[in-house]
């Protein structure tokens, strides 16, 4: 095993997230907009002195028409004060169990500081509001949106939120501090960047508002100096305190004060006319005034005053970029005119849209850009796709079909059909999209999972609007690739009444996997108790291809906080992997799992590799998170990652067992990014391997890598029971020491979680 030292200020990467107003109207105060940037910046520039900090070129202004305007607090625990003064009088002290090191600079509704978390020994970003909001109670609400905002978001390309709190009359929200470096300040230092890396940096962007957009939240606030580039490149989209969630009843209240969202550079016109008209068009349009200032080295309209630059961006065509950048083809400008259109109707509907015709161009001009994080098929709802205005897209996106059809190995077997059996094998349905209804299905539309599956397109959609629980027949999907979510508004259910035999292993599974893709989305899952007979039923067998889930709720039977007899009987599973040759991806994204079962079961895997990430969510089980029984030939390699996961299993973290039917051991790498594992008063362990072979071959078998995770319950972190002898580790013994409790804090409550009841 080897445990490895955390990075200092990662844990579950939280953005600094910060909050801007300005209007149409020559401003009164104008606030720098450098709150952010040069917090990331801290470590490579050093730490600004609060006296330090002057507006920026593209600061977001203030303007309320009051005296109000000069303080950003109202009356609190100082009364009214500017953000400097804040700073000072803050700076060095204590608020909750956070250290207020460096006072960063001000923005349009806090301060912000570069503190210590005492508790965990992490750097992180604090913003502070102070209370006592009786004369600006609206401000106290943007504060608390902006807190909500950000706790929705978790993407790799978007700084995540830690914890919201309050202190001695202060308000608070702490975010990761990224280490990187702004593209305001990157451009201005280096220069216009080259083609590639502008789309490159454009597809995580656009990737990151593809994520917001799923979960309702508008940035309104995109610009240079809110992308923060990190020294291995990933763009990080940060400042949320401009976005809406539509859901916030009395979202009204924050935009009705007369106040325009935005920056002047880069607001789109609705967004200056009424920043309630702001969606994610308007985001999408503040990219490409974005992208054109990476290419040019300036936006788009540079030249003129405030209400100059506003009508410009209402009535005047921006600069075409291959004028001034000789080196860019004109299909990107195509691109780029399409992000700036006037008419929202005429942009870009979907980042997702853009993401793909970046990825296609790209792939066009032989470019290196990151792969974005794909959400399945992509719809273009505008009018006009930019397939019929770039014909030479036509090729290269049917190219890449054909490379992503041949991305999973062909299946060994597939299952005859019969009129008893679960739908499977190739629709011969075109139909990108299929809605399953409560009732009186019309045309395009379904009356349940089973038979929405049955009419769409391989790579199609089937969406479930309704809401409450669906009993639904066991699926197969073979060969395909399918996303299911939720409609927009709907919470919808799935419980599987019955299962039925895997085809590799036997086992009862309710949904089979096999060559291909399965994509859940807002959704809850469940197997029904009466579908769980004999060894065990498993909600996802997969023989090969991939599963993600994102954002969704899955459910087993069994209590999830119960105690197991000391003979585990059965063995259940939310995900059993089954092949002779085994080749599957695991993805989870803000998913909850619980009950009376292993999350992962390899026990029936022959040798292969199983890649499993899990992005923020919890698992609870009386038993444990991994099980695998070894192979007979060859290996079999399980590589997983948890970050940001909460996990309870009372019978501990994972159990490797070999045989002589099975003597070849499973090979485990298992890293833990800012993550909890508690295991019950039973359990002695957080890793048991057992077999035939010997110690040595054990110790090598498990690499885990830790970034400040924490570890509670338990006597010992591994136990060794090999042919010869058995060893104990002990968490005192490992180098680097692991954050270790031997009493065990309370575990998440499943019965609170969405999707959970019903």
């Amino acid at each position: 095993m080897r445990c490895q030292p955390g990075r200092p200020g990662n844990q579950g990467d939280a953005a600094a997230v910060f909050d801007r107003v300005s209007t149409a109207v020559v401003p009164s105060i104008s606030m720098p907009d450098d709150d952010v940037s040069s917090m990331h910046d801290a470590s490579n520039r050093g730490v600004p002195e609060p006296a330090g900090v002057k507006p920026s070129e593209d600061a977001t202004v203030i303007s309320r028409g009051d005296a109000a305007a000069l303080s950003w607090s109202g009356p609190g625990p100082m009364g009214r004060a500017t953000t400097a003064e804040i700073g000072r009088v803050l700076e060095g002290t204590m608020l909750g169990p956070y250290r207020l090191d460096h006072f960063i600079g001000g923005g349009g509704m806090g301060a912000v500081f570069r503190a210590l978390d005492t508790t965990l020994d992490r750097v992180v970003a604090v913003k502070v509001l102070a209370a006592g909001q009786a004369d600006d109670e609206e401000m106290l609400k943007r504060f608390r949106n902006e807190a909500q905002s950000a706790a929705r978001l978790d993407h790799e390309n978007i700084g995540r939120v830690h914890a919201v709190g309050s202190d001695e009359g202060w308000h608070y929200i702490v975010f990761e501090f990224i280490e990187g470096t702004n593209l305001r300040d990157l451009v201005r230092d280096e220069g216009a960047f080259d083609l590639a890396r502008t789309v490159d940096v454009a597809i995580q962007v656009a990737d990151a508002l593809e994520h917001a957009s799923e979960r309702e939240v508008v940035h309104r606030d995109i610009k240079p100096s809110n992308i923060v580039i990190t020294p291995a490149g990933k763009a990080r989209l940060v400042d949320m305190g401009l976005a809406r969630l539509h859901q916030v009843a009395d979202d009204r209240d924050l935009t009705m004060s007369g106040m325009t969202l935005g920056t002047f550079d880069y607001i789109s016109p609705e967004q200056a006319r009424d920043p309630r008209a702001a969606d994610v068009r308007s985001d999408l349009y503040s990219l490409g005034c974005t992208i054109f200032f990476m290419l040019a080295g300036r936006p788009p309209f540079a030249e003129g005053t405030l209400v100059q630059k506003l009508l410009q961006h209402q009535q005047a065509a921006p600069p075409a970029i291959d004028e001034i950048r000789p080196d860019v083809p004109h299909a990107f400008e195509e691109i780029l005119h399409r992000l700036m259109e006037k008419d929202p109707a005429d942009r870009y509907q979907r980042p997702a849209v853009l993401v793909a015709d970046l990825v296609a161009f790209a792939e066009e001009h032989q470019l290196s850009v990151s792969t974005p994080r794909l959400a399945g098929p992509v719809v273009d709802e505008s009018s006009g796709s930019l397939l019929q205005r770039v014909p030479w897209l036509v090729p290269v996106a049917a190219l890449l079909a054909i490379v992503a059809g041949l991305w999973i190995k062909t299946a060994a077997e597939r299952r005859a059909t019969s009129p008893s059996a679960p739908w499977r094998g190739a629709s011969s349905s075109v139909r990108s999209l299929v809605t399953v209804v409560a009732a009186n299905p019309g045309d395009g539309e379904a009356v349940s999972l089973f038979e929405a599956i049955g009419m769409v397109a391989d790579g199609g959609v089937v969406e479930l609007a309704y809401d409450g629980v669906r009993n639904e027949s066991p699926l197969v999907l073979d060969g395909r690739t399918i996303v299911v979510r939720a409609a927009p508004g709907s919470h919808p259910i799935i419980e599987f009444a019955g299962a039925l035999p895997s085809l590799t292993s036997g086992r009862m599974v309710a949904c089979d996997i096999g060559n291909g893709e399965l994509d859940l989305r807002g959704v809850g899952l469940r197997l029904a108790a009466a579908a769980s007979p004999g060894d065990g039923a498993a909600l996802f067998g997969i023989r090969s291809g991939r599963l993600s889930c994102h954002d969704v709720t899955l459910r087993m039977p069994g209590d999830p906080a119960g105690r197991l007899p000391l003979a585990v009987i059965g063995r259940p599973a939310f995900v059993a992997v089954s092949s002779t040759n085994v080749d599957c991806v695991i993805v989870m994204d803000q998913v909850r799992a619980a009950g009376d079962a292993a999350f992962l079961d390899a026990s029936s895997a022959g040798a292969g590799r199983i890649a499993m990430s899990w992005s923020g969510g919890a698992f609870v089980s009386p038993r444990r998170l991994m099980v695998a029984e070894g192979t007979t030939t060859g290996e079999l390699e399980v590589d997983g990652e948890l970050e940001g996961v909460a996990v309870a299993c009372g019978a501990g973290i994972v159990l490797l067992r070999d045989s002589s039917s099975r003597p070849v051991p499973t090979r485990v790498r298992l890293k833990a990014i800012d993550s909890r594992f508690v295991v019950g008063d039973r359990a002695k362990v957080f890793v048991e391997q057992v077999g035939r072979a010997d110690t040595e071959a054990y110790r090598s078998a498990v690499e885990w890598s830790d970034d400040q995770s924490r570890y509670e319950g338990g006597a010992m972190f591994r136990r060794i029971d090999a042919a010869t002898e058995r060893l104990d580790e002990a968490f005192r013994d490992l180098v680097p020491p692991l954050s270790y409790e031997s009493i065990p804090g309370a575990v998440p409550d499943p019965t609170v979680w969405p999707g959970w009841g019903g």
